[in-house]
């Protein structure tokens, strides 16, 4: 059984939770198809998208970062289903993933966050993510203020990303409109950062989308900093 993520009357924020648990239980039960092949899976929420067979692993990230989403594009039902799909991933799934190569990778990924990164590229240390694109406002004298790095820092950990600290960037205008994001220095802190990467390249707000000469950029982008970004 397939269907839409948009199908239907959209719910409410407060009602996530409740749909998720919903959703998860009807995974269980085998209402949704999601392994195709011993190694291919599809997301059973996203019937129109054009790429239908994941890997496990991908089809983790999938779940993880749509249902993580920050993004007003995203419905709650659509973030809903999506939590419940990587619950069910995570919970019921990962267990009956044969000793294939893809079951291969994703225990890789989990033991070592690195192993689905290019490692020609140097990721800044200690794991730092870059957020640009901050709503400022401009004051009288002509100085750009915008919102806290503790604000944003309690969002990031409410979407799961677990950051220590946000630091706004400010020059002689003012706020910026960039942030820096400092991660736990170990491995956890890695993978948090990674998934916080992946998070908004899910919702086509990643660094190659800030960087793409394209319409008007609104909401945040962000990434994890590399050597190229200093």
């Amino acid at each position: 059984m397939d269907i839409s993520s948009g199908e239907g009357s959209d719910i409410s924020e407060s009602e996530m939770e409740e749909y998720e648990d919903k959703y998860y239980e009807k995974l269980k039960n085998g209402n949704y198809k999601i392994k195709i092949s011993n190694e291919k899976y599809t997301c059973p929420f996203c019937p129109k998208k054009k790429k239908q067979d994941f890997l496990y692993k991908d089809l983790l990230q999938h779940a993880s970062g749509v249902g993580k989403s920050n993004s007003d594009k995203r419905s709650a039902r659509e973030k809903a289903n999506h939590l419940a799909l990587f619950k069910y991933l995570e919970n019921d799934l990962r267990g009956t993933v044969g000793s294939s190569s893809s079951s291969a990778a994703a225990a890789a990924e989990a033991e070592d966050p690195l192993s689905g990164c290019d490692h020609d590229e140097k990721i800044v240390w200690p794991w730092t993510g870059v957020v640009v694109n901050i709503p400022t406002q401009k004051l009288e004298d002509g100085r750009s203020v915008g919102g806290s790095g503790s604000k944003l820092r309690d969002e990031l950990i409410r979407r799961g990303f677990n950051p220590l600290r946000v630091h706004p960037l400010w020059n002689y205008r003012g706020h910026s409109g960039t942030a820096v994001v400092e991660f736990r220095k170990d491995w956890p802190g890695l993978h948090n950062a990674l998934s916080f990467e992946k998070a908004y390249e899910a919702d086509h707000r990643g660094k190659k989308d800030w960087f793409a000469n394209n319409a008007v950029k609104e909401g945040l982008y962000a990434w994890v900093a590399r050597a190229d970004d200093y």
